[in-house]
């Protein structure tokens, strides 16, 4: 549970914001003990990775990003381009079977509809699918 400093009401662990304040939200101080949070992924792609966060946070699974790159200026080393997803434990399954299916799926760019990304036209409209 967590609980909002400035009204002080109290919301499920997967809110992050006060929806009634605005204001983040803090460990309730009736929970003793430490979340167990475990690395769900990481990937080379930082703006994948706030996609993947988002979809995830919409799915009902509370994530968080740590950027563990290394920027040598004025551009990024490829291979040191890293960021973390982490996630409590006990969604690691769904969020890793979640990001799979959500990988299978592209969006058909003449009707807006979810077909399968190995589709190459989609069989709502017909529409020719380009390959990403």
């Amino acid at each position: 549970m967590k609980n909002c400093p400035k009204c002080n009401e109290t919301f499920p662990g997967t809110h992050f914001r006060c929806p009634l304040c605005n204001i983040e939200l803090v460990l309730s101080t009736a929970q003793k003990e430490a979340l167990d949070l475990v690395i769900l992924c990481t990937v080379l792609n930082e703006a994948k990775a706030h996609i993947m966060r988002g979809f995830l946070e919409s799915e009902g699974i509370p994530c968080q990003l740590e950027n563990i790159s290394f920027h040598a200026e004025p551009a990024p080393v490829a291979d040191l381009m890293k960021v973390r997803l982490w996630t409590l434990k006990e969604d690691a399954d769904e969020a890793r079977r979640l990001l799979q299916e959500r990988e299978s799926v592209q969006v058909c760019s003449g009707c807006a509809r979810e077909v399968y990304a190995q589709d190459e036209i989609c069989p709502h409209c017909g529409e020719r699918l380009e390959e990403c």
